[in-house]
């Protein structure tokens, strides 16, 4: 066989391959590119809005108001659990940023989600954080429509949300450092927000917009679960951070779980290797 019939023949079976992949692949139904479109933009809407006010005392029995400053730093809020793979992931590289900014006009805030605070300092303690971080009972959670976590906010010092990213944060320098500098340069030029017109803005605005449902959305969607899916769905607190069981709750997040549980093979795992593995793999997941 000359070079010439090879490379033809070559070319045919690439467009072959092509075709049958294409084929093949399972074509993305409407609510899927909609999930995927808010996963990758969603932060995008919150960005601008004024920051809503709140309090919390930090696990070392200080308290935080945000209006107490904002305006003087950038904020960071890493809302966070201690169940949450991706939350342990990040937490040194949020830490080794902290420790090499602190001295400059930034602010980190750990926020856990509504855990005992004795679990929270050993969590915070063997990870050796050195930001300070305060237990929520549920309130700025909701205020700040956090639904997943790790979930980071950077409020600038002209007191509105300048950030919103749902995920864990790998690389610290790309996410702050350029916010921090446009910041600096604010407080620099004497256009930070003071404390009466920030809490003006805030009380005009007092929730960050949350996430409208879909008009035909399929929130009602059921899955064909087992005994043993049924079981689990009943006691497995849904990894989104609400109160609910996955079984009681309707966000996105349970809906995979309970669809996992529906349709794939969990073999001889026990019911809490199977919790662990779905806690693992979605508490992170989208909203």
């Amino acid at each position: 066989m000359n070079n010439s019939v090879l490379k033809v023949a070559i070319l045919v079976t690439g467009i072959l391959l092509t075709a049958v992949h294409y084929k093949l692949k399972p074509v993305p139904t409407e609510k899927e590119i909609r999930d995927q479109s808010w996963g990758m933009s969603g932060g995008v809407d919150w960005r601008n809005h004024t920051a809503p006010d709140f309090e919390i005392t930090t696990t070392r029995g200080e308290r935080f108001r945000l209006s107490d400053n904002v305006g003087k730093k950038i904020i960071v809020l890493n809302f966070f659990a201690t169940w949450c793979g991706p939350c342990r992931a990040e937490m040194p590289e949020l830490n080794r940023y902290f420790d090499e900014h602190k001295a400059q006009p930034f602010m980190l805030l750990g926020i856990d989600a509504e855990e005992k605070g004795d679990r929270v300092d050993a969590f915070l303690n063997e990870l050796k954080v050195d930001f300070p971080a305060g237990v929520d009972d549920g309130p700025i959670r909701k205020q700040y429509g956090v639904e997943s976590f790790p979930t980071t906010v950077v409020i600038g010092v002209d007191g509105k949300v300048q950030l919103y990213e749902t995920g864990a944060l790998f690389n610290a320098d790309v996410a702050f450092d350029n916010l921090l500098r446009q910041n600096q340069k604010l407080l620099q030029a004497g256009q930070s927000i003071s404390p009466d017109a920030y809490l003006q803005a805030a009380q005009n605005q007092p929730n960050l917009p949350l996430r409208q449902p879909e008009a035909n959305s399929d929130s009602k969607e059921e899955f064909k679960l087992d005994e043993r899916g049924n079981r689990i769905v009943t006691h497995m607190t849904c990894p989104c951070g609400c109160d609910d069981t996955v079984q009681k709750c309707s966000c996105n997040t349970a809906k995979k779980i309970k669809k996992a549980l529906a349709s794939e093979d969990f073999k001889g795992e026990s019911d809490d290797q199977i919790v662990k593995a779905l806690n693992k793999r979605f508490c992170s997941g989208a909203m």
